[in-house]
C-alpha cells in the first residue's frame, strides 16, 4: 500500500512538473547572476522631474524630486539599529523582493532578496535602453559552472578548434563522445536515448559525471575564451539533463526601473521569472518598504479598503491583525472551504502621505493577481509600510484521499506568457489622499480614452443630475406543492403589469433620469437558469405585459437594464446552452469550479439549502453575452445590468485552455468596450474599477468601512476619483441595516439614490432563501422614496456632474465634502452635535454651505 502511495506521489509530481507544459515549450531555466568583485559607482537615472540613485552594494535606491528635494527610499535606513526588528523582519526591510514557494506537498518557505541574493553576491545590474535592470538569483544554490552538460559533435569541434592544444586535451578528456551505433557493452541504450534523443541521429559529447570541480573551473575559462555565451549555456541546461545544485529551490527575477515624468515605473516581466519545477513560486512581494514612515514621521497610509481607508503612522494598533486585502476580491478560480469575511478592494492602488508629501502607487499590470498589505510600527519593526503582494503560480490540492497520507498539490506548469507586473509610483502635486485621488483620476483618463471622453462631455451645469436607480424584483424560486408533490417554482413578487404601473408612478412623481433595473424577470427566478435563451416567467404575465414595461420606460424617458448573471450558471440541464464539461471553468487540479452559497452562520457551503452554481469559463461567458443581445433586442431591450461582471473575477486554470485572471479581466474590458461602441448601456454591481469607465451607473458600490481593526478611518477615495464622470450608488437605501447612516454616507461620498422594490408583502418571502429582500415593499416605501428624491434634487442636483475638489475629516464621523463651485457639504454621522468655524451640525444630519 505504501509503495503504491509513493508511486502515485511521484506520478503527480512528474505530471505537474513535466506533462503540463501546454503553454510553454520548455521551462524557463533559472539564471545564475553574479555581482563582480570590484568598486561600483552609484547608478543615476534622471529626467526633468526626478532623480533615481541606485546603490549597488545593497540594491536599494533613493528617489528624489528635483523641485523640492523630497526623497523616497526603497528601504528604510539604519536597519541594524532598529531595536524592534527581529532577524526575519530585517531581511524583509532590506529587500526589494520577497517570495514564497512550496513543493508538491504544499510545504515551503519565504526567501528574501537581501539575504538570499544580495548578501551572496548573486545579482547583477545594467542600464538597458534608459532603464535600470536589476537581476536577482534568489535561493540557496551552489556556484554553478558555466560549461555545457552536452554538445553535438559539430558544436564541440567548433569550440575545440578555438582552444590551445593543452586546453583541448583537457576538454576531450572530460567529455565522452557517444555514437548510438558504436556503444560499449555496459552502456544502457534505452536510457541514453531517453536522456539524449538527438543520439538517434547524431553523435554527442557528454560531460563525464566524475569530473572534479577544479577541472570544471578551468573548463569554464576555456569555453568562455572560445566564445561560449550565457545564452548558449542556459539553452543547453534546459535541453540536456544536468545535476549539481539544480534540485534545490532557486529563482531568478528581473526588476526594471524607469522614470516617466513624475513617476517611477517598476516592472517585473513574468517571462523573466524562473523557478525550478519542483519548487513553484507562489507569491511575490515587490518593494515591501517603499516610502515607509518611521517613528518620527507624521502621516498615514492609504489602503484600498472598499472605497478607501487610512492607517495612521504609529497608531499603536500592533495588536490588530496586519492589513491584507485582495484586489478585486477572492479569485473565484481558486478553491476555498469557508467565507468568514469577504472583503475586497475595488481599485488597485495605495499610497503614503508622509510629512506633507504624497506618493501614490498604481498597479498598472498584474492587478488581478494583487493583494495589498500594510502594517504599523511596534509589531516587528519601527516602520509603517504598505506594499503589494502578487499571486504567481496557482495550485490546488489533489483529491487522492485514502491513497496517500500526505497532501499532494498540482500547480500550473508555468507563469502566463507575455504578462507583466507593473507598478507606477507617482509623486503627487498635492498632499494627502486628495492629491493621490487627483493623480489616480488623471491616470484613468490617460489609460482609458472612454473615461477621458466622458469627463470632457459632462454637462457641469445640469441641476437635475441626481443618479437614481430602481431595482424591481420580479420572481424568486420557492418550493411549492403541485398535485401533492414539492416542486421548485417561481414565486411572483412583482408582475410585469405591476412593474409598468410602478414605472409610470415614478414619471407622475416627476422623477428624471431613472435607471430601472429588472431582477428576476426571466428564466424562472432571480437565481435564473442559463441565460443562453430568454424565457419570460408566465407567473408574471404575458409577453404583451412585458412589452408594457418596455413602453413605460420609453414613455417616461427612463432607461431599462435587465439584470443577467453570466458568471454563475444555475439549473444546468442537457441542451441548456451550457455544457459542464466544455463550458465550466476548472481549478488547477482539473476539477470543475462548482459552488454552493456560503452560510453566514457556520461559514461553510450550504449544500442542503442552496443552489449549485458552475463558474463559466471566460470564453463561454463572452459567447453567451454576444448571443444574448439578439434575443433581448426582440423584446425591445437594448441595455444590460451585469450582476457579476464588475464584482466577481476568476481565471480558468485548465491547462489545455488556460486563461489567467489578468487575461480574463482584459477580456471583460474588451467586451465592455464593444458594447459601449455599439450603443449598449451597461450597469454593473460593486464596480471593480476595471469595469467603471464603461458603466452608465455603478450600483451597490461598497462605500462603507469593511471594519478592519488596524484601519483608522474610511475615506471616499474611489468616489472622489469617479465623481462627475461615472455615477454610482451605495447599497439600496431601503435595504440598509442603518437607514440614517447609509444615507449620510451616500451624501458624504456624493453617491446617488438606489431603491429595491417589490409589489408583494415581505411575508411572501417566508420559507425562501431570499430574505435579503426583507424591506422591499413598494407600498410602504414609495412615499419616503419620493421625498428623498425631491430632497436630493433640491440639495445636490447641481453637484453630481461636478468634481469633488476637497474632503476633510474634522473628527470621527464628521466630514466636509467640497465641490467645484465651492459648495461644501458638512456631514455629521456621529451621535453628538458638532461645530466647525461657527457652523453647527446636529447629530445624524448634514448641512450645505456656500451655494
Amino acid at each position: 500500500m505504501k509503495n503504491s502511495a509513493w508511486l502515485l506521489l511521484i506520478f503527480f509530481t512528474l505530471f505537474s512538473a513535466v506533462s503540463c507544459n501546454k503553454r510553454a515549450s520548455k521551462p524557463r531555466p533559472v539564471m545564475v547572476y553574479e555581482f563582480p568583485e570590484k568598486e561600483h559607482e552609484d547608478v543615476v537615472l534622471e529626467n526633468e522631474y526626478l532623480l533615481l540613485r541606485f546603490l549597488p552594494k545593497t540594491a536599494e535606491f533613493i528617489l528624489t524630486e528635483k523641485k523640492t528635494g523630497v526623497q523616497w527610499r526603497s528601504n528604510p535606513p539604519g536597519l541594524s539599529g532598529d531595536p524592534m526588528a527581529d532577524v526575519v523582519t530585517k531581511y524583509l526591510m532590506g529587500s526589494q523582493l520577497s517570495l514564497e514557494f512550496a513543493d508538491n506537498s504544499g510545504v515551503g518557505m519565504t526567501l528574501f532578496s537581501s539575504y538570499y541574493s544580495v548578501e551572496r553576491f548573486a545579482y547583477e545590474y545594467e542600464v538597458v535602453d534608459g532603464a535600470l535592470e536589476v537581476r536577482y538569483t534568489i535561493g540557496d544554490i551552489a556556484r554553478t559552472k558555466r560549461i555545457p552538460p552536452a554538445l553535438t559533435e559539430e558544436r564541440m569541434l567548433a569550440y575545440l578548434d578555438k582552444m590551445e592544444e593543452d586546453s583541448r586535451f583537457e576538454i576531450e578528456a572530460s567529455y565522452r563522445l557517444y555514437d548510438i551505433d558504436n556503444l560499449r557493452s555496459t552502456d544502457d541504450r534505452t536510457k541514453l536515448l531517453a536522456d539524449y534523443p538527438e543520439l538517434a541521429k547524431i553523435k554527442l559529447y557528454v560531460l563525464r559525471g566524475n569530473t572534479q570541480d577544479y577541472m570544471k573551473d578551468q573548463m569554464e575559462i576555456y569555453f568562455r575564451d572560445a566564445g561560449y555565451t550565457y545564452e548558449e549555456y542556459f539553452e543547453d541546461i534546459s535541453k540536456y539533463s544536468v545535476s549539481g545544485g539544480f534540485e534545490k529551490p532557486a529563482f531568478s527575477i528581473t526588476l526594471r526601473y524607469t522614470l516617466d515624468g513624475k513617476s517611477l515605473v517598476v516592472n517585473v516581466p513574468l517571462d523573466k521569472v524562473a523557478y525550478r519545477p519542483a519548487y513553484p513560486i507562489l507569491k511575490l512581494s515587490v518593494l515591501p518598504y517603499m516610502g515607509a514612515g518611521g517613528l518620527n514621521d507624521q502621516g498615514y497610509m492609504l489602503v484600498p479598503d472598499a472605497s478607501g481607508a487610512l492607517i495612521y503612522f504609529n497608531n499603536k494598533k500592533q495588536s490588530q491583525l496586519p492589513y491584507s486585502i485582495s484586489v478585486y476580491g477572492w479569485d473565484e478560480g481558486m478553491p476555498r472551504d469557508a467565507i468568514v469575511s469577504d472583503n475586497k478592494a475595488l481599485f488597485p492602488a495605495f499610497g503614503v502621505h508622509k510629512n506633507g508629501n504624497a506618493l501614490l502607487c498604481v498597479i498598472e499590470e498584474g492587478s488581478a493577481y494583487a493583494s495589498v498589505r500594510a502594517d504599523v510600527s511596534g509589531r516587528n519593526s519601527s516602520w509603517n509600510s504598505v506594499y503589494p503582494l502578487f499571486d504567481m503560480v496557482h495550485g490546488a490540492k489533489m483529491d487522492i484521499s485514502g491513497r496517500n497520507e500526505r497532501d499532494v498539490y498540482l500547480y500550473e506548469s508555468t507563469l502566463p506568457e507575455g504578462e507583466n507586473i507593473t507598478l507606477r509610483y507617482t509623486l503627487c502635486e498635492k498632499p494627502g489622499y486628495m492629491g493621490m485621488a487627483e493623480e489616480y483620476r488623471a491616470w484613468l483618463m490617460k489609460k482609458y480614452p472612454v473615461f477621458a471622453s466622458r469627463a470632457n462631455t459632462v454637462n457641469r451645469d445640469d441641476a437635475n443630475s441626481v443618479p437614481v436607480a430602481v431595482e424591481l424584483i420580479g420572481a424568486v424560486n420557492k418550493t411549492q406543492h403541485r398535485l401533492g408533490l414539492p416542486a421548485d417554482l417561481p414565486l411572483k413578487l412583482t408582475s410585469y403589469g405591476e412593474m409598468e404601473s410602478i414605472i409610470n408612478d415614478f414619471g407622475n412623481y416627476g422623477w428624471r433620469n431613472v435607471k430601472v433595473k429588472l431582477n428576476g424577470w426571466f428564466n424562472r427566478s432571480v437565481e435564473h437558469s442559463v441565460p443562453a435563451k430568454i424565457k419570460l416567467i408566465k407567473q408574471l404575465g404575458s409577453k404583451n405585459d412585458f412589452n408594457g414595461v418596455v413602453s413605460a420606460v420609453k414613455k417616461n424617458n427612463f432607461q431599462l437594464y435587465p439584470e443577467v448573471d453570466f458568471f454563475y450558471m444555475k439549473d444546468v440541464k442537457n441542451f441548456s446552452g451550457f455544457n459542464i464539461y466544455s463550458d465550466a471553468a476548472r481549478y488547477v487540479n482539473r476539477e470543475r469550479i462548482q459552488k454552493y452559497p456560503f452560510s453566514f452562520v457556520w461559514f461553510g457551503e450550504r449544500k442542503q439549502w442552496g443552489k449549485l452554481s458552475y463558474v463559466a469559463r471566460p470564453a463561454s461567458m463572452m459567447k453567451m453575452i454576444d448571443n444574448f443581445f439578439p434575443k433581448a433586442s426582440a423584446l425591445g431591450l437594448q441595455n444590460i445590468a451585469f450582476r457579476n461582471l464588475g464584482s466577481k473575477l476568476a481565471g480558468d486554470y485548465r491547462e489545455k485552455r488556460h486563461v489567467s485572471r489578468e487575461a480574463s479581466m482584459l477580456m471583460r474590458q474588451e467586451k465592455l468596450d464593444q458594447l459601449k461602441n455599439s450603443g449598449k448601456g451597461v450597469v454593473v454591481n460593486t464596480g471593480f474599477v476595471y469595469s467603471a469607465p464603461w458603466a452608465d451607473l455603478i450600483t451597490d458600490m461598497i462605500i462603507e468601512d469593511q471594519e478592519f481593526g488596524i484601519t483608522d478611518t474610511p475615506v471616499p477615495f474611489l468616489p472622489i476619483v469617479l465623481h462627475g464622470i461615472v455615477p454610482y450608488t451605495g447599497k439600496a437605501i431601503n435595504l440598509a441595516e442603518d437607514y440614517t447612516k447609509n444615507l449620510l454616507k451616500s451624501i458624504e461620498c456624493g453617491a446617488g439614490l438606489y431603491f429595491s422594490f417589490m409589489k408583494e408583502e415581505t411575508a411572501e418571502l417566508q420559507e425562501t432563501k431570499f430574505r435579503q429582500f426583507y424591506a422591499n415593499e413598494y407600498g410602504k416605501w414609495i412615499g419616503d422614496a419620493d421625498a428623498l428624491y425631491r430632497q436630493f434634487t433640491a440639495d445636490f442636483g447641481r453637484l453630481y456632474n461636478q468634481k469633488i475638489v476637497n474632503h476633510v475629516i474634522l473628527s470621527p464621523d464628521v466630514t466636509i465634502t467640497e465641490y467645484e463651485d465651492g459648495t461644501k457639504v458638512f456631514v455629521n454621522a456621529s451621535d453628538f452635535d458638532a461645530s466647525y468655524n461657527g457652523v453647527s451640525i446636529k447629530a445624524d444630519t448634514y448641512k450645505i454651505m456656500g451655494r
